[in-house]
């Protein structure tokens, strides 16, 4: 079958405007990331997977999931690199003041907390697409003095993974399991890059995305056939669009439904 090539990729010859606007979007997704243009080319690559994804081109997504993982980890990076701001959920003032500096910092991660939390998490992250800037936020849910902290895409308490405060500034993330997962933060605070504390609040947050992505996946068992796999693995995005264990599997069942020629 004739073929158009991108780069060094390859997809079956289609000349659907869906599928010419699919190709142009991956073209610039590519050059994007090449140039270290990460939320541009999240942005266009995530419109030529969602084309994809209409049209069931599996031989396409099984090529497009891995330019998507690699510009959505470069803007986590990004983020963890930036300014880290825990807001102290007993100052309600605190968050709007807090969010004005992430912002002016234009790089960083915001645990929101308090009464608007989830609604300050998601306007952070709709204003880090719409400036093309690094910024990420969580949200710290509490119940009976114990603390939780989740996605803004299931920001409830169940759905959170345990959070340890401590200002020991020798305390070290520990690596565990999603069931057996704490998130090991200091206090409430501004935390910059060479910080102890920033060291810590950031190596504790990469973890606490990916676990929130698996532990997700867990309170929502997918299906046996691939494409029902596809879509629950593809749905855990919005909890962590960075996650590469789910990225990696859609990539394996792509490219088992390519294959079989589903």
């Amino acid at each position: 079958m004739p073929s158009l090539i991108i780069g060094n990729m390859a997809s079956p010859c289609n000349h659907s405007s869906a599928a010419r606007r699919m190709l142009t979007c991956w073209a610039a997704g590519e050059r994007c990331l090449a140039a270290g243009l990460y939320m541009p080319a999240r942005r266009v690559l995530e419109t030529a997977e969602s084309i994809a994804w209409r049209r069931g081109d599996a031989y396409s997504l099984s090529r497009l999931y891995l330019p998507l993982l690699e510009t959505c980890r470069q803007l986590r990076r990004q983020a963890g690199d930036g300014l880290i701001v825990i807001v102290d959920p007993w100052r309600r003032a605190a968050q709007r003041q807090a969010a004005a500096r992430l912002i002016r910092w234009g790089a960083g991660t915001m645990i929101c907390s308090g009464p608007r939390a989830v609604q300050q998490s998601r306007y952070i992250m709709r204003l880090a697409r719409s400036r093309g800037l690094p910024l990420e936020a969580l949200v710290l849910c509490g119940r009976r003095e114990r603390w939780r902290i989740s996605s803004p895409a299931d920001p409830t308490f169940a759905a959170g993974l345990p959070v340890r405060f401590t200002r020991d500034p020798a305390a070290l993330y520990e690596p565990a399991s999603p069931e057996n997962m704490t998130v090991t933060l200091p206090g409430p605070g501004f935390f910059t890059e060479g910080e102890p504390a920033h060291g810590l609040a950031k190596e504790s947050l990469l973890a606490a995305w990916e676990g929130l992505a698996l532990r997700w996946q867990s309170r929502h068992p997918g299906q046996a056939a691939p494409w029902a796999q596809m879509q629950w693995l593809r749905e855990s995005r919005r909890i962590d669009p960075a996650c590469e264990p789910v990225l990696t599997r859609l990539i394996q069942l792509a490219e088992q439904i390519a294959r079989d020629g589903g």
